[in-house]
């Protein structure tokens, strides 16, 4: 199976500024300019969405063929995202509980702890359009359409069966075309689509279809490029496109280029690692580092920061910033070591799922 590294790395970046963009919130004076700065960025979560759609169609494209399959599917990425986004809100819920009854003063937002969303935060469809706003851990949003996109999968099969890349193509228009559609009628309450996180479902169910429509334009290129260093200009032309605030579809072309090129070269030479070895376990856990950094948020800025340091000083700001930064990936290391993957596979186990231990080899006869 292929790893595709270079998308490890794209969204282990990714998840670190998305972490600083929202610990960015608590700087002083000046140094909220950072943060200004980093909100431009907020299409790189299509970039994760893109990432997603290539690799759940390139590893189940060919698997899901009828109910049984589907199931299957489903609940392997069930067990994946599910324990993880029950931790953390657990976590949200428990500091919510001990503000309500004074224990804590403070446990972040106010608005966080809506206990009527409660229940759509628990089935993940709170990106579904069923609350006018994040709550509990607010970026599991994406999970919720991330979910979303699962359950959807079989209509891009579909698309594809029927009439392979011309229907994707097909679905693809017609998903912006609806996005735009939604936006402009005020179905979707916000300015731009891009913007969309309560409604971030349809959002990302597009973006899962363009990350389809790639992995079977890469698997199906004749091209034998193996260098890396196309795919890094691309992500960072589309990065460049951001910061300027140029027309999301220019940036969501050059996305697209750089997963495509991405994945091409990951086809062509799947070996070579696209960054340094002490960089590999953290890469491979930019998912939990996206869920657990609202959790450090809250214990190191809500609380700590904004009740026991209270500095005015920048310069500290930042290095406590980057402290906790780590501290967050090593926990999310831990997490993913000692917690997700010891449970999903006791749950494959138990849904006889598991693949089989390789056998011994036989001792040779003397």
């Amino acid at each position: 199976m292929i790893r595709y590294r270079l998308f490890e790395i794209w969204r282990f970046i990714a998840a670190l500024l998305i972490m600083l963009y929202h610990f960015g919130h608590f700087a002083p004076g000046g140094g909220l300019a950072v943060k200004n700065e980093l909100a431009s960025l907020r299409p790189l979560l299509d970039m994760f969405f893109i990432i997603s759609g290539f690799l759940i169609f390139a590893r189940y494209g060919d698997q899901v063929r009828d109910a049984k399959s589907y199931g299957i599917y489903l609940y392997k990425r069930l067990i994946r995202l599910y324990p993880l986004h029950l931790a953390t809100l657990s976590y949200f819920v428990l500091i919510g509980l001990l503000v309500s009854v004074g224990v804590l003063r403070t446990g972040g937002e106010p608005q966080l702890y809506d206990w009527s969303a409660l229940p759509s935060n628990l089935l993940l469809i709170q990106a579904w359009g069923v609350e006018d706003r994040l709550t509990f851990n607010f970026v599991s949003w994406s999970l919720s359409a991330e979910w979303f996109a699962y359950l959807l999968l079989p209509i891009i099969l579909f698309a594809y069966r029927r009439s392979g890349l011309a229907g994707l193509f097909l679905l693809l228009f017609a998903c912006y075309a609806i996005l735009e559609l939604m936006v402009l009628t005020g179905i979707m309450p916000v300015e731009s689509w891009v913007q969309a996180d309560t409604w971030g479902a349809y959002r990302t169910f597009a973006d899962f279809v363009l990350g389809a429509l790639l992995a079977v334009l890469s698997r199906r290129s004749a091209m034998t490029v193996s260098a890396r260093w196309p795919a890094w200009i691309a992500i960072l032309l589309a990065c460049t496109s951001m910061v300027l605030q140029l027309n999301i579809y220019i940036t969501l072309l050059l996305l697209a280029i750089a997963v495509f090129l991405a994945g091409l070269v990951e086809r062509n030479d799947p070996e070579r690692y696209s960054y340094p070895a002490f960089l590999r376990s953290a890469a491979a856990v930019s998912f939990g580092i996206y869920l657990w950094h609202p959790v450090t948020e809250s214990i190191f800025f809500s609380y700590l920061w904004s009740h026991r340091i209270q500095s005015h000083s920048i310069t500290l700001f930042f290095i406590y910033t980057g402290l906790v930064m780590l501290v967050t990936v090593i926990v999310a290391m831990a997490s993913f070591r000692f917690f997700e993957n010891t449970l999903s596979g006791y749950l494959l186990r138990a849904a006889g799922l598991a693949r089989p231990a390789a056998a011994r080899p036989a001792v040779e006869a003397n």
